[in-house]
């Protein structure tokens, strides 16, 4: 079943992650800052580098789920 952005903000903010001044999710891990670049129909999962954000996996909203354990499922690497 598809999610919505507001959804998948709810979800975000319920597990740690934190909007920026631009209304990305943000959250600190021990390999690094890690952001959900949030567009108008896909989110972006993505890791700071020394030489800027790396993508690791994206997806459209229509394609991305909640799994039964609460993870966020349906993004592509």
């Amino acid at each position: 079943m598809a999610i919505t952005r507001e959804e998948l903000i709810a979800w975000a903010t319920r597990n740690g992650w934190k909007l920026d001044r631009w209304g990305h999710l943000k959250k600190e891990f021990s390999n690094g800052t890690h952001r959900i670049k949030l567009s108008r129909i896909a989110a972006r999962h993505e890791i700071s580098t020394p030489w800027g954000w790396a993508r690791l996996a994206s997806g459209y909203y229509k394609n991305l789920h909640l799994t039964a354990d609460d993870q966020l499922g349906g993004m592509t690497r």
